[in-house]
C-alpha cells in the first residue's frame, strides 16, 4: 500500500507573544522584557504517522490537543517547525477552501472561486455549481452575498464544492458534523465513496462512536503530542480508558450531597454537572424497577451545572448492561444522535424514550452519564445504581428479542 501522507517527527512551535493580546501595547513589553517572556508553545511536538491509499484516520482528543492544527499543516495552510510532512499535491480540504472565500461575493461566486483554486478548469467550475449547491442544500441561496450565510451554510457550501474534486488526499475538520443527521450521512456517504477509488481521509472528530465505526486507524493527541496511534478500535478504547482514570481522579466525596449513592463506590464525576434524579417510567407513567419485555420504557433524569462557571453543552449518555456478566447491551448519547443538551444553569430534565424494549427475560442495570464534551472524563456517571428486571416468556437466547416471524415457502 502505498503512503500518502506522512507526518515524520512534525513539531509546532508559536512564539511566545502570539500567546498574549496582539495589540502593540501589550506586545512591545513582553518582546523588550526577559524576565516576563513566556516560554514558546508547542501546538505539536514530534508527530509522527502515516496513512496509505484508501485509509481513514480519525483524530481525537480535546479542545486544544492540536487536532486543527495538524490538519492546517496537512493543508499548507501553515508550516511546521520542526519535522516533514509528505502528501500528494492532490490534497483537498475544507480548511482551504474555506480560507478563500470572500464575504462580499456571492455563494456563487465564491464556490466557482473556490473549485477554480482547487484546481478545476473554469468552465467545468462554473457547470458544477448548481450540483455543489444542490448536494449542500442551499439551491435558493447560491446568489446571496456569502455574508449572509451561517457558519453551517458556509461549511456546507465548501463541501459541496469539495464534492465536485476527486482528491487523493482528503482531509475535514468536523465538518460531518454540520447540519441534520441526514445530511451528516450523505456527507459520510461521499466520503465512503471516495475512499472506494482510493482516497485517503483524515477527519478530525468528537465523536468516538464515528471513529471507531467509520475510520481504519485514530491518532490521539493530547497537549500537542501523541498518545496513541494505530487500529481505531484500539485507539479509543485506551482513549476511554483514560477517561474513566481522570474521572476516578477527579471524584472527591465531600462535594457529593448526601443520597443513596456514594462518590467513589456506584458515583464519580468531577460534579461540575451533577445528575439529581433518575427514574425509569413504564407503560403507565409511572416509576418502575420491573417491565414485561417488549414493553415502553423511559429514562428519565434531571441535570444541574454546580461549577461557576464552565461545564457546559455536556454529552449524556445511557447504557444498559446485563447483570449477571456484565454485557453491554445498548449504550446510546445524546451526541451519538445529534442532541444538543446545552447549558444546565438553571437545571435541565432529559428524557430517552424507548417505544417498546426487546430484552430477553433477565436482571440488568441501567448506567446514566453526563461528560466533558470531549469524552476526557465525567462530570457524575451512575454506575449499577438503577436496576431493571425484563419479565415474561421467551425461549430464545441472547440479548434481545426483536419482532419476527417464520416463513416457510
Amino acid at each position: 500500500m502505498s503512503e500518502r501522507l506522512v507526518f515524520d517527527g512534525v513539531s509546532k512551535i508559536y512564539p511566545p507573544w502570539e500567546m498574549h493580546q496582539r495589540s502593540l501595547k501589550h506586545l512591545i513589553p513582553r518582546m523588550l522584557s526577559h524576565r516576563s517572556r513566556p516560554e514558546p508553545r508547542y501546538a505539536l511536538r514530534d508527530v509522527s504517522f502515516s496513512l496509505g491509499s484508501g485509509q481513514m484516520a480519525g483524530l481525537i482528543g480535546a479542545n486544544g490537543a492540536g487536532k486543527s492544527t495538524l490538519l492546517r499543516l496537512a493543508s499548507g495552510v501553515a508550516r511546521p517547525t520542526h519535522g516533514r510532512i509528505r502528501l500528494s499535491p492532490n490534497t483537498a480540504s475544507v480548511l482551504t477552501l474555506g480560507d478563500l472565500f470572500d464575504f462580499k461575493l456571492s455563494g456563487r461566486d465564491n464556490a466557482i472561486t473556490a473549485a477554480i483554486a482547487a484546481g478545476v478548469p473554469r468552465r467545468r467550475a462554473i457547470e458544477q455549481v448548481g450540483e455543489a449547491a444542490a448536494f449542500a442544500e442551499i439551491e435558493e441561496f447560491i446568489d446571496a452575498p456569502l455574508r449572509t450565510y451561517s457558519d453551517g451554510m458556509r461549511l456546507r457550501l465548501a463541501f459541496g464544492v469539495l464534492t465536485q474534486l476527486d482528491p487523493d488526499v482528503l482531509l475535514l475538520d468536523e465538518v460531518l458534523a454540520v447540519g441534520d443527521l441526514r445530511f451528516q450521512q450523505r456527507c459520510m456517504d461521499f466520503v465512503t465513496e471516495r475512499r472506494r477509488r482510493g482516497t485517503t481521509v483524515v477527519v478530525a472528530s468528537h465523536s468516538l462512536e464515528q471513529v471507531v465505526q467509520e475510520c481504519d486507524r485514530a491518532v490521539w493527541l493530547h497537549r500537542g503530542e501523541v498518545r496513541g496511534v494505530g487500529p481505531a478500535e484500539s485507539v479509543v478504547a485506551a482513549y476511554r480508558r483514560a477517561a474513566k482514570e481522570e474521572t476516578a481522579r477527579r471524584t472527591d466525596p465531600s462535594k457529593l450531597p448526601d443520597g443513596l449513592l456514594e462518590a467513589g463506590v456506584n458515583r464519580y464525576g468531577s460534579f461540575e454537572i451533577v445528575i439529581e434524579g433518575v427514574e425509569l417510567i413504564g407503560r403507565d407513567a409511572t416509576p418502575v424497577t420491573d417491565i414485561v419485555t417488549g414493553d415502553s420504557l423511559e429514562v428519565r433524569m434531571r441535570l444541574r451545572r454546580t461549577a461557576p462557571e464552565g461545564a457546559k453543552h455536556p454529552i449524556v449518555g445511557v447504557t444498559i448492561v446485563r447483570a449477571d456478566d456484565g454485557v453491554v447491551c445498548y449504550d446510546t448519547s445524546t451526541e451519538s444522535n445529534g442532541v444538543h443538551v446545552g447549558s444546565a444553569d438553571d437545571g435541565r430534565t432529559l428524557r430517552l424514550v424507548f417505544d417498546r424494549l426487546d430484552l430477553l427475560p433477565g436482571a440488568y442495570h441501567v448506567d446514566v452519564g453526563v461528560y466533558e464534551p470531549n469524552w476526557e472524563y465525567a462530570y457524575d456517571y451512575h454506575w449499577q445504581a438503577y436496576p431493571l428486571r425484563v419479565t415474561g416468556a421467551s425461549p430464545d437466547s441472547g440479548v434481545f428479542r426483536p419482532p419476527h416471524r417464520w416463513v416457510a415457502d
